[in-house]
């Protein structure tokens, strides 16, 4: 089974397969904003598929005055292509 951004042609990793196979959906995927860059529209009431994280690290005060690097994730939703509307002869 093949999950990838449909804009970066980069295929998603680790936890965020299981997220997207859990929609049922396989293919591409595009943020809201990727689907306006690609001259795509998504129509009004449509529901993103799922919620993938982008693992990031922060640094983060101890107790003890040092600082530790912390792994933690910000969220995004994504929908599939297929919720995506493009014009003719884009995408």
């Amino acid at each position: 089974m093949n999950y990838y951004n449909e804009y970066t042609k980069k295929f998603y990793q680790g936890k965020n397969i299981e997220i997207l196979q859990a929609t049922g959906l396989e293919g591409g995927f595009l943020t809201f904003n990727q689907a306006r860059l690609m001259g795509g529209t998504i129509p009004k009431g449509t529901k993103a598929v799922a919620k993938l994280i982008k693992p990031m690290f922060d640094l983060v005060e101890t107790k003890g005055g040092k600082l530790e690097e912390r792994l933690t994730g910000r969220k995004f939703s994504v929908f599939h292509v297929s919720q995506v509307e493009f014009n003719k002869g884009d995408k």
